[in-house]
């Protein structure tokens, strides 16, 4: 530099450095290590492990209040019948002829009206509890899927044996204990009618609270493994539901025990 002139190298980097702001340099992002992946994947399975089984609870829960609500519709139906006819409907036909329109009267068929529906369906709708999922039948043609509606894929409760099992005779007149009588329970959908405990076709179904459809102490051809008894709902002729460990011949006759 003479005479106070800058040289063109001292000029060019003077209009670099005056024309570019200056930006700090980034530290560069770290990654995470592969301890630190491993503890975040154990926290998460951790967390899963606690949450799932709330989950299930949860959704049981919810499909045993569906259920209670599904046989209290079905007593009060067979409280408006019992109102209509003098009679409860019948649990089983035996020899029973079936009526002007060729169908045998059973009662998942004549409570239909009382609910909305024609007495030619069979069952469907409340008849079935949300929580009697098995594997379909072969006929069903719907492979290895499962699905609810007890064995026959159209009803998962039944009436009480007692209850005009093979007769038209039974009404509410004739329980002397409706407190302490049954009418309808969970079954596993493969009988019409109700049997107690320790019965020889004993099939009050306890696949509530993490029983399944094989929770029943008379084993049928239902899926999966079987399991102890937890709980069922039950409809008494009075009208209220309970959620029950245990189904006693008491419960089911009719005198007062």
């Amino acid at each position: 530099m003479r005479g106070g002139a800058f040289s063109p190298e001292v000029l060019l980097l003077k209009t670099i450095f005056h024309s570019q702001p200056w930006v700090p340099s980034r530290p560069r992002a770290r990654g995470f290590t592969l301890i630190e992946l491993l503890v975040v994947v154990a926290i998460i399975a951790i967390l899963a492990g606690m949450l799932l089984p709330a989950l299930a609870r949860a959704r049981d829960k919810g499909r045993s209040a569906v259920c209670q609500g599904n046989v209290r519709q079905l007593i009060l139906a067979a409280t408006m019948y019992d109102d209509d006819y003098r009679v409860y409907p019948i649990g089983w036909p035996g020899s029973i002829p079936p009526g002007k329109d060729g169908i045998p009267p059973i009662w998942y068929r004549q409570l239909q009206p009382y609910l909305g529906k024609k007495a030619t369906v069979a069952g469907q709708g409340i008849f079935v509890c949300p929580s009697s999922v098995q594997k379909a039948q072969p006929e069903e043609k719907l492979g290895a899927a499962l699905r609810a509606g007890g064995y026959w894929g159209y009803l998962a409760y039944a009436q009480n044996a007692y209850v005009n099992n093979g007769v038209n005779t039974v009404g509410s007149r004739s329980l002397e204990d409706p407190v302490g009588t049954i009418l309808y329970a969970d079954t596993d959908g493969w009988d019409a009618c109700l049997y107690p405990d320790r019965d020889p076709t004993a099939n009050v179904c306890y696949r509530h609270s993490g029983g399944n459809e094989r929770s029943s102490e008379t084993q049928r051809l239902t899926s999966g493994v079987r399991k102890g008894k937890f709980r069922a709902n039950a409809a008494f002729a009075d009208q209220h539901v309970e959620s029950r460990r245990d189904a006693p011949k008491r419960l089911f006759t009719l005198v007062r025990d």
